[in-house]
């Protein structure tokens, strides 16, 4: 198991390579958007733009990346004789320094781009000042489990697997202001405690069973 990921770590390490180019496309875009957002609209508002959109961005990216190792990529690597748990282990890992340093890198062009900002305006808050601290394991964390379940789901069933999980996504998304309201009256007499544990609860069966399916998985 253990030389399965460091296998995957060392294949996987050449992705830094094109990650660093799309790092800084994004950051000039985001970079952009906030200097349309000074010039149009409300000063204050384009620091937040910038390092809102780029979390966005970043969380979006990093959880298309999740799915396909843990769909193609670990199909393929499955060809080698590698062992199931060390190929989960290794790309996740792999995911997670992904992740963690494009969160590195938007810390520190929110920090960069409030300190310019404080400069010439006198006004520039730093990203750990205005943005919830939930949001920075969530961006880091979430993708790897979406790349985790959807991965285990297209071992189990397919292709069709995950366009059954998008379709399921895109009916909640597109449908939620006929369900949230009437959700969020069934659930407050019992508080938030509930609502969160049956999530949290939920979350882990989800993770168990992707995890499953990534174990069984069979040569395609």
């Amino acid at each position: 198991m253990h030389r399965t990921i460091r296998a995957v770590l060392g294949y996987t390490r050449d992705d830094f390579k094109w990650l660093l180019p799309v790092l800084a496309a994004l950051v000039l875009l985001c970079e952009g958007l906030g200097l349309i957002a000074f010039r149009t609209g409300d000063p204050g508002d384009a620091p937040l733009l910038v390092v809102g959109i780029l979390l966005g961005m970043l969380f979006l990216v990093d959880a298309i990346l999740a799915i396909v190792y843990l769909s193609v990529q670990f199909s393929l690597f499955l060809s080698f004789s590698s062992t199931r748990q060390g190929l989960v282990a290794g790309i996740l890992l792999h995911c997670l320094r992904l992740n963690l340093v494009q969160l590195v890198v938007a810390l520190a062009v929110g920090t960069v781009d409030a300190l310019v900002r404080r400069f010439l305006t006198g006004y520039g808050p730093f990203p750990w000042e205005w943005i919830p601290w939930l949001i920075w394991p969530a961006v880091l964390l979430l993708p790897l489990w979406v790349g985790l379940f959807l991965g285990g789901l297209v071992q189990r069933f397919g292709v069709k697997g995950f366009w059954g999980a998008y379709l399921v996504f895109m009916l909640g998304t597109t449908t939620m202001s006929q369900w949230v309201h009437p959700a969020a009256e069934l659930f407050r007499p019992l508080g938030w405690q509930m609502p969160v544990a049956a999530l949290l609860v939920l979350l882990a069966a989800l993770t168990a069973l992707g995890l499953r399916w990534m174990r069984r998985a069979t040569v395609q």
